[in-house]
C-alpha cells in the first residue's frame, strides 16, 4: 500500500500496482518514498489532468466493450440476468483513480504545500 500525504489534504492509500499505474500516467519513475515539491506541482497538475483525459477515453471505450461482450452473452443465453454484471462492480478504470491525486494535487498547490507518499 502507498499512502499518499499533504498538509493541505486528508491522506489516503492506494495499491502498489494502482499507485505505480498512477505514476506511470504521470510520467514518473515510482520511487517510493517520494515527494512532489511545490516548485513542480502546477506542472504535475498538468500532467494528471490530461493523463486522465487519455484514461476517461480509454476507459469509456473498455466499459462499451464490456457491456457489447456482456449483451452478446446474454442474448446468446450464456448468462442469466442475475449473473449479468453491474456496472457499479465493474473494474475501476485510471481516470477514476487519478480523481483523488488530482484533488490532492490542487489543494497542495493552493496552499503551496508539497505531496508526499511512502509504504503504508
Amino acid at each position: 500500500m502507498i499512502r499518499f500525504m499533504s498538509k493541505a489534504a486528508a491522506s489516503f492509500v492506494m495499491t502498489e500496482e494502482v499507485a505505480q499505474q498512477v505514476f506511470k500516467a504521470l510520467g514518473e519513475d515510482g520511487h517510493v518514498p517520494g515527494i512532489w515539491v511545490v516548485e513542480r506541482l502546477p506542472d504535475v497538475i498538468a500532467q494528471a489532468q490530461s493523463a486522465r483525459l487519455v484514461a476517461r477515453q480509454r476507459d469509456a471505450q473498455a466499459e462499451a466493450q464490456l457491456q457489447a461482450s456482456l449483451e452478446a452473452i446474454e442474448s446468446s443465453g450464456g448468462l442469466s440476468e442475475a449473473a449479468q454484471a453491474d456496472p457499479q462492480h465493474w473494474p475501476v478504470g485510471l481516470s477514476r483513480r487519478l480523481v483523488p491525486v488530482l484533488e490532492m494535487l490542487e489543494r497542495a498547490q493552493a496552499a503551496a504545500q508539497p505531496v508526499v507518499w511512502e509504504r503504508d
